[in-house]
């Protein structure tokens, strides 16, 4: 037997969703740090806070950049899929010691500002 309807059948994709995480610490604690999707700013993330972002599904790359100075990122490319939940957490690659006694002026200078790293977990 034929079917006569003229159903459109219609499914609903999931949105692709990252969470942002950053650890908290004391570096830095006072600020909040920037994050970049594909070179665009999505967001702000404050010490020890979460946010989550519907993105679109294909190949990204995130950079976090700290708020008023020029310490950053390395670029962290990710796929993702319609309806995946990604995790992304980011940290300072520098401990209290380095900040109490401005060894991290020195790391930061030497890695071009790059002394936040960011990991899928």
């Amino acid at each position: 037997m034929e079917n006569t309807n003229n159903d459109f059948v219609t499914t609903t994709q999931e949105p692709a969703i990252i969470e942002v995480y950053r650890i908290s610490r004391w570096v830095g604690m006072l600020c909040a740090c920037k994050i970049f999707l594909d070179d665009n700013e999505i967001g702000r993330v404050s010490n020890g806070d979460k946010k989550k972002f519907e993105i679109s599904p294909g190949l990204h790359e995130i950079r976090i950049k700290m708020n008023w100075s020029f310490l950053k990122s390395r670029p962290f490319s990710f796929k993702i899929k319609n309806g995946d939940f990604t995790r992304l957490r980011f940290d300072f690659t520098f401990g209290g010691f380095a900040t109490f006694t401005s060894w991290w002026m020195v790391k930061s200078i030497f890695s071009g500002g790059k002394v936040i790293k960011i990991e899928q977990y």
